[in-house]
């Protein structure tokens, strides 16, 4: 009977904070002992954010690409304006586009393990995502040379009678469905509205197996497979405001756990991992540009996202009662993609800045209350770990920091 209650508490427990480890713990190279269960459960709270790391490593506004003068570098269909009023190339311009950016949202991991040998671990990490993009976006049209004619039933400089600037509501018809002019109808660019944004759903499940090959009164040591299945929404190529919840590929996971604990109350960790991703096809816009998003340009292509490569060093030192402190430090590194079609369009805007650099640094304060559940003062061995973690450095990402606290509890 306590066994049963252990277990519903248990599992009460799991889906309650529903949510897959991330790494604000040390991936060690402990395994779970023959016939247990472990179950680790994390809620990672980001800060709201607003800035990346580029291409040279410096921050700068992740909106930055969306703050343009919208010529006909931007909108073709401007060219015959050019054309037709006999107009310098790029002078048509509808205004600049004022945008910004701030990201935020909340995880919740789960890991569940089972021992199958004293020696190796099987387990499944199921990622639970909310994220939402605080979206402001107006037309500033006091450099505007070009806006629409109900007359002409057309777009026209605004040097023609008659002419008024485009709205930022235009500008929006003009990205989505179509821009009407009087009678006449110019078609869109197939975007949803470029606003507030927000989602939720399940990201990409992995499953795989930890084997410790070595365990000494001063190494252990372990190698873990898996396979990460392509399960999480992705970014959706027709939203310029979203992000996607997985990569839309499978990939095959393999990872190295080497821990030293020669010294008390000290572990040392270094792990190393490598994500190689499978080849897909995948409907994408292809823009002329990485810095310039907006296109009309659309094709099924072949892709093949760059591995990832990752290093991670820690130390977590016991100091009282259950009570330990962890700090870790994570060098991560992802190769280029690589994108080929049929259609001839500028595949290369699809394979820069898809390579990034970052350094990580994570803090920790665990408590185990697997002391006491040895003593018989304690029911149950569980662990909870308050992490702070910090992107501080890197390159093609986002500039982030997230608070988490990790439930762990084993049977």
């Amino acid at each position: 009977m306590k066994r049963k209650i252990l277990i519903l508490y248990l599992f009460i427990l799991f889906f309650f904070f529903t949510g897959v480890i991330s790494q604000s713990y040390a991936d060690t190279a402990q395994v779970v002992p023959k016939g247990a269960v472990s179950v680790w459960t994390e809620g990672i709270f980001y800060f709201d954010f607003h800035e990346k790391f580029n291409e040279h490593g410096n921050t700068q506004d992740i909106a930055k690409d969306y703050n343009a003068n919208l010529n006909s570098n931007v909108f073709t269909g401007l060219r015959q304006i050019e054309s037709i009023f006999h107009l310098p190339s790029g002078s048509a311009s509808i205004g600049n586009s004022v945008v910004s950016f701030k990201y935020g949202g909340e995880e919740f991991n789960s890991l569940l393990m089972y021992g199958l040998t004293d020696r190796l671990t099987i387990g499944v990490r199921i990622p639970f995502y909310w994220r939402r993009n605080e979206v402001k976006a107006v037309l500033d049209t006091l450099k505007a040379t070009v806006g629409k004619n109900v007359a002409l039933n057309t777009l026209a400089p605004l040097s023609v009678p008659g002419t008024v600037p485009l709205t930022t509501q235009d500008v929006q018809n003009l990205l989505g469905k179509g821009l009407d002019i009087g009678t006449t109808h110019i078609p869109g660019y197939g975007y949803t509205p470029v606003g507030p944004w927000s989602d939720q759903g399940v990201g990409d499940i992995e499953v795989g197996g930890k084997y410790q090959y070595l365990s000494t009164d001063k190494w252990q040591l372990a190698f873990t497979g898996g396979v990460r299945f392509p399960t999480g929404e992705v970014d959706n190529p027709n939203n310029l405001v979203d992000v996607g919840f997985g990569n839309g590929v499978y990939a095959l996971l393999f990872q190295s756990q080497n821990d030293f604990i020669g010294f008390k109350n000290l572990r040392l960790n270094g792990t190393l991992r490598y994500d190689l991703n499978l080849p897909d096809h995948v409907t994408l816009r292809v823009p002329d540009s990485v810095h310039q998003p907006i296109t009309m340009n659309e094709e099924n292509v072949y892709r093949e996202i760059g591995a990832k490569i990752e290093a991670e060093i820690s130390g977590k030192y016991d100091f009282f009662n259950g009570f330990s402190f962890q700090l870790l430090y994570k060098y991560g590194y992802k190769f280029h993609d690589h994108v080929t079609g049929n259609m001839g369009y500028n595949y290369k805007s699809l394979e820069d800045e898809t390579n990034y650099q970052e350094h990580m640094g994570i803090a920790s304060l665990w408590y185990s209350t697997v002391p006491l559940y040895q003593a018989k003062k304690f029911p149950i061995p569980m662990m909870a770990i308050f992490s702070y973690r910090d992107r501080f450095a890197g390159t093609n990402l986002f500039k982030t920091q997230y608070l988490s606290l990790t439930l762990a509890i084993y049977l």
